[in-house]
């Protein structure tokens, strides 16, 4: 079985995969210095600020290059298009992305932030829980409702599925399932600033 294969019965399987050392360093490293170089931000939160684009719009050059070499790489994607991303840079220490879904198809996660800024490797990564969002919930409910989030997911015993923090490492994840950050805590400073992309196919 080659690695597509793999990937793709991963995925069927469990509803995320995950792909290490996809990209090349230099290109991982450019990511992430224009990402905590960069002079503006798009949304600010408790513990990070976003950095936002779309089809129509890049902050830097290289997006679209990356992007297009995602697309044709994982057969997973071919049939879709990309929608919208961003980059969310966070704040030495703190909680990350709270729970919420994606009204994409799949979304791939890219982690560009070095192995050796971390400075706790049991927080940094990703949890995906086993339960997809209701179809009846809008969009507020399933993206933005952290109480209503943590309640169903309580309620329904969903089981978290925990992706450790890896420099250059792709998650791939169907948009449906709840997830969010297993917390924050990198060195201090801002080259040591955890960065992930994130890049929505519709």
């Amino acid at each position: 079985m080659n690695s597509s294969n793999i990937l793709e019965e991963s995925y069927r399987r469990d509803g995320y995969a995950i792909v290490d050392d996809f990209l090349f360093t230099d290109v991982v490293d450019q990511l992430h210095d224009l990402a905590v170089n960069y002079e503006g931000m798009d949304d600010r939160y408790d513990d990070y600020h976003s950095i936002n684009f779309t089809n129509e719009k890049f902050p830097f050059e290289i997006l679209p290059d990356v992007i297009n070499a995602i697309h044709v790489t994982f057969p997973l994607l071919h049939p879709l298009e990309f929608d919208r991303g961003w980059a969310f840079v966070c704040d030495s220490q703190g909680s990350g992305v709270t729970p919420h879904a994606d009204p994409a198809s799949i979304n791939v996660n890219l982690w560009v932030t070095k192995n050796e800024c971390v400075d706790d490797f049991t927080k940094n990564g990703l949890i995906i829980y086993d339960k997809q969002r209701p179809d009846d919930w809008a969009y507020d409910q399933y993206n933005s409702d952290v109480v209503g989030i943590k309640n169903y997911l309580k309620e329904s015993d969903a089981k978290a599925r925990y992706i450790p923090y890896n420099y250059n490492r792709i998650v791939m994840f169907d948009s449906k399932y709840f997830h969010k950050t297993n917390g924050v805590s990198m060195i201090d400073g801002k080259q040591n600033r955890r960065v992930n992309y994130t890049f929505m196919f519709k």
